[in-house]
């Protein structure tokens, strides 16, 4: 496996469904079927954007008995998946720009 770089993060994190399968690895680690159940997307895109992931270092995956499993590669992950949430809460919450303001005026 590759070294895990900041590009590689950005990347993964820039599309919804990745970013959508790393949040729920976040909390635990995953069947693949029970990541098809739990986002209603079909299989097929869920293993290639998990093929995706576990070939940027993201995310190692483990046989257990008919599944795979997947789990987020590092603890570091973790936390960042969780700042970058925490910050498009905010994002959500206040907007300052100079956009919005001349859409409330």
């Amino acid at each position: 496996m590759d070294k895990i770089t900041d590009v590689n993060i950005y990347k993964m994190l820039s599309d919804e469904i990745r970013l959508k399968i790393l949040k729920m690895l976040s909390i635990k680690n995953m069947a693949v079927g029970a990541i098809v159940e739990e986002t209603g997307i079909d299989q097929p895109l869920i293993s290639h954007k998990l093929k995706e992931l576990r070939e940027n270092g993201l995310t190692v995956s483990y046989r257990s008995g008919k599944n795979i499993i997947y789990s987020l590669s590092s603890d570091s992950l973790k936390r960042v998946i969780s700042v970058v949430e925490d910050a498009g809460n905010i994002v959500d919450h206040v907007c300052n720009c100079v956009e919005c303001k001349e859409n409330d005026e």
